[in-house]
């Protein structure tokens, strides 16, 4: 620096004197005092291997999830079945489906509609050991905080400095100049007036070279430190709200389902039930009564049927449904398109629109179940009338007769009016203004 050897002798704590060439040339005093350690500190290099680490420590401790479904998408998908119901299936039958809906909110939605089911949701359940992919997560960011607390203390401690003392002690020097982006090794050759004079010995190494081979080996620890400190210090607050969300109640549903091979659960007018290594969507027909039209003996006469348990059978084949014909679970009653059994499981006779319904089977998606499932649920109300083929009569059913009075009283509806000649016999027999 331009700056008069005489004058650098009033400070000689802030300047020093190297002869280059035999001319003396005054130096600012920077080693190895704390500012020009942070000078190397504040370097690309440094920068770019705090951000490295950075990046990396975010790979490997944040979880890779949106913050809403932290940890539902892991649960869920322990049981496909019951994830395929909540995430789509219960949102179609709640009108929620929307793009804007969580799955947070999906979930949260699911349980409040909950009517009944025989899943256990244990409370004394230890969530560790069956979800151990969560609590991995979990873990990890435990093992995080802790790494924190240990990096803290060692930037605490260190405070960036220090390094440069343990480079000249390792190569035995007593100071280094810095200029023109190059080191050189100075030899203290005299102190005039308290002003130290040096002499370059020679170039120690430029300074890309200096820094990769001894100073960043040096910093591995402390940069380290600089890159937990920041990782956790800016992500705490998502960390512990994330943390907050595990859904317990799902993850204690999915582990009671996990128990045994027999569970049901209904959520308002829909259930899903498993038998077996078969799954079932089903619906409650709820009380029903159908007006005779075939038999002309009984015509006109109602018949009260009780709830029906309508289900479709389905199977999942890697991302696609194996849908079965539909059946009748544990029938109250004879109907007319049951075969005449007293088994748990009765299939439904489809008479003419056998083929639309396999049609619709084979498309294997979510929204070919749900239709399967109301073709189903028709046919039972609705399908009885004329160009049918049913295995019996109403009157060979077995069920209560009843007078329309009793029926409007109890708020019952007569559901296979889809004919019109039911509809014209019901107003004509029954006074019904339909």
């Amino acid at each position: 620096m331009n700056l008069d050897p005489v004058e650098a002798e009033k400070e000689p704590n802030r300047y020093v004197l190297v002869l280059i060439d035999e001319v003396p040339v005054v130096f600012e005093l920077m080693i190895p005092t704390i500012e020009f350690e942070r000078f190397l500190l504040s370097s690309r290099e440094v920068k770019r291997y705090v951000e490295r680490r950075i990046r990396e420590l975010e790979r490997k401790y944040i979880p890779s999830l949106e913050e809403e479904s932290f940890g539902i998408r892991e649960i869920l998908s322990n049981n496909t079945v019951l994830q395929i119901f909540i995430e789509e299936i219960v949102p179609k039958r709640l009108g929620i489906e929307k793009k804007s809906v969580t799955l947070k909110e999906k979930v949260k939605a699911f349980f409040n509609n909950i009517r009944r089911t025989n899943i256990l949701l244990d409370q004394q359940i230890d969530v560790k050991d069956k979800f151990s992919n969560i609590i991995k997560e979990i873990d990890k960011i435990n093992r995080f905080r802790q790494e924190y607390i240990i990096a803290k203390t060692e930037i605490e401690n260190r405070r960036g400095t220090g390094f440069l003392a343990s480079i000249f002690n390792e190569l035995k020097l007593h100071s280094i100049l810095f200029v023109r982006q190059n080191f050189y090794k100075l030899d203290l050759i005299k102190s005039k007036n308290g002003l130290r004079v040096f002499m370059p010995r020679s170039k120690l190494a430029p300074y890309k070279e200096f820094f990769s081979k001894w100073y960043a080996p040096l910093l591995n620890n402390y940069v380290n430190a600089l890159a937990i400190k920041y990782v956790w210090e800016t992500r705490e607050n998502f960390i512990h709200r994330m943390l907050k969300n595990v859904p317990d109640e799902l993850i204690r549903l999915v582990i009671g389902a996990s128990k045994t091979s027999n569970w049901f659960i209904e959520i308002a007018d829909i259930g899903l039930e498993r038998r077996g290594d078969m799954h079932y969507l089903y619906q409650w027909t709820g009380e029903f009564a159908l007006i005779e039209i075939l038999n002309e003996n009984n015509k006109g006469k109602l018949y009260l049927f009780p709830s029906f348990k309508v289900a479709v059978p389905f199977k999942i084949s890697g991302k696609k449904l194996q849908i079965y014909p539909a059946v009748v679970l544990d029938p109250p009653t004879l109907h007319p398109f049951l075969p005449a059994s007293s088994g748990r499981e009765l299939s439904i006779c489809f008479g003419r629109t056998a083929q639309a319904y396999s049609n619709v089977a084979r498309r294997g998606t979510v929204v070919a179940l749900l239709t399967a499932l109301e073709m189903a649920v028709e046919m039972i109300k609705g399908g009885y009338g004329h160009g049918a083929g049913p295995y019996r009569t109403l009157e060979e059913c077995g069920v209560k007769k009843v007078d329309y009075n009793y029926l409007v009283k109890r708020k019952i509806p007569v559901t296979n009016l889809s004919d019109k000649d039911a509809r014209e016999l019901l107003r004509k027999k029954w006074g019904a203004k339909i």
